[in-house]
């Protein structure tokens, strides 16, 4: 390739680049359109699509993913690698590829986003989808411990879930038609009995699964169904909106028949995740809970820790009999006394569980403390226990009083046979081993005396032996400080 050929390939190169780094403008300027019916709606409507939602206060990204990222509605000084867009009022742009980008919640200078992929510049595609993933932050910024909302779900079971069960598929199919045939019912009192009929199917059929598939189902549903919902919000708000197009009125209803129909075929679908159903199925939960339930039934669900079918269940009378055995009962004995005496022997088991404890760990000898915190797991897995010596100290810290061995792959492997104490959330298991004339330590097979004030960061093939407990660790940083020795496991 001659000089000129050259030089003339690589001004064409520069040329590319140069364009590749300027924001598509004429995207970016209907974006902007987009972006301001986004937060028109979500500032009028959010709270009614669900109390305490604002879409209009959530920033949002939409990526190109050849060519880069907008960002809408970010307040204060922009993200590293972010520049304001000339003449386009509140967006910023950043030249990047990210071809794998899809619609989620996502985070830019751990700030929480919802990002959404660019497949159509449609504001009845664009404003919906907003809307989803808009959702999706609000529910993580409400979560709460012990609470379903916001918690999501786990997702690693659509790897085992059982799609080939030919009666499972049966009555999935058959809660599809339900919820399909209640949402077009126009009698409230038939859209209820067919919200009756589908918690039941739906409740006889979760009754014959493994539970984790079972709360993998309300989950799902209450996670990307609830987010969908409000998907499903944004698309009656734009088909009705006066100020939307009638084109866009027009095909957001569409969209919204569309939706209805296809319950009705919910397992048709076999080339895509099954997953997607809960994307159909929570929605339409919510909407005959808009249809048929009280005014505040998302407080309740929220409030009460109900999933969408224990809403059903309640506002359509299914739950009634059970709900009245159990006031009868209630009723009948002295409740207040019963929750007054249950609560002084919580209260009592915590301070018997305190003090045991404070007995194992002053016991006289060498306090062994491993941990997993630095390692990728965190915390230690259990290679065996035994149950019948495992007592809750508190939800995140266990005794085990005799024998287990926590380990963390076979790079951290540990064997205890003497009380000790494994704290979930700091990822570390405490025990009295014995006197420190029966510790015996060893790295990379050469012997260590414990002396006061030992600190070794970078030991490698770690073994401990003492009477009653024994560590092996591939890799970890030792100290000794008066009678406690740390073994750390480290990458």
């Amino acid at each position: 390739m001659s000089r000129r050929t050259t030089v003339v390939v690589s001004m064409w190169v520069l040329m590319a680049r140069a364009l590749t780094a300027q924001p598509p403008m004429d995207s970016v300027r209907s974006l902007a359109a987009t972006d301001r019916e986004f937060v028109r709606l979500g500032k009028r409507y959010g709270e009614v699509v669900w109390p305490g939602y604002r879409p209009d206060t959530i920033p949002i990204a939409y990526v190109f993913p050849q060519r880069g990222t907008v960002l809408f509605n970010w307040r204060g000084t922009l993200p590293t690698g972010y520049e304001q867009v000339p003449g386009v009022p509140n967006a910023a742009w950043i030249s990047q590829r990210n071809i794998a980008a899809a619609s989620t919640g996502t985070s830019i200078a751990d700030r929480a986003v919802a990002q959404v992929a660019v497949s159509s510049l449609a504001t009845e595609v664009l404003v919906p989808l907003a809307f989803h993933e808009a959702f999706h932050v609000f529910e993580r910024a409400s979560q709460r411990t012990g609470l379903r909302f916001g918690r999501g779900e786990n997702s690693f079971y659509v790897a085992s879930y059982p799609i080939f069960g030919v009666q499972n598929e049966a009555l999935w199919s058959l809660e599809g038609k339900l919820l399909s045939n209640a949402l077009q019912e126009k009698s409230g009192t038939r859209k209820r009995e067919l919200a009756r009929e589908f918690v039941a199917v739906r409740r006889s059929r979760q009754a014959q699964l493994d539970p984790s598939f079972a709360e993998f189902e309300r989950a799902s549903e209450l996670n990307e169904g609830l987010a969908e919902y409000a998907l499903v919000r944004a698309l009656q708000l734009l088909a009705s909106d006066p100020e939307a197009s009638s084109a866009t009125r027009a095909t957001a209803k569409k969209m919204l028949d569309d939706r209805v129909a296809d319950l009705a075929l919910l397992t048709t679908n076999v080339r895509q995740s099954f997953r997607l159903r809960f994307y159909q199925t929570g929605p339409a939960e919510a909407l005959l809970l808009d249809a048929i339930g009280p005014a505040d039934w998302k407080r309740q669900l929220v409030d009460q820790n109900q999933t969408l079918e224990d809403a059903l269940a309640i506002v359509t009378g299914l739950d009634d009999p059970q709900r009245a055995a159990f006031h009868a009962a209630v009723t009948r004995f002295d409740t207040t006394a019963a929750g007054r005496d249950a609560s002084r022997r919580v209260a009592s088991l915590v301070a018997l569980r305190s003090k045991q404890v404070d007995s194992v760990l002053s016991a006289p000898g060498v306090l062994l403390e491993i941990s997993a915190a630095s390692l990728p797991a965190k915390d230690f897995s259990a290679c065996g226990f035994d149950p019948q010596n495992h007592l809750q100290v508190s939800p995140t810290v266990q005794m085990q009083t005799r024998w287990w061995r926590p380990c963390v792959g076979s790079s951290f492997r540990s064997e205890f046979n003497v009380p000790s104490v494994h704290d979930d959330t700091a990822g570390t298991v405490r025990a009295v081993i014995g006197s420190i004339q029966d510790v015996k330590l060893t790295i990379d097979g050469n012997p260590v005396t414990l002396t006061d004030g030992l600190v070794i960061q970078d030991a490698v093939k770690v073994d401990l032996d003492a009477p009653r407990a024994n560590v092996q660790a591939a890799h970890a940083r030792i100290s000794f400080h008066g009678s406690t020795l740390q073994i750390i496991g480290l990458p």
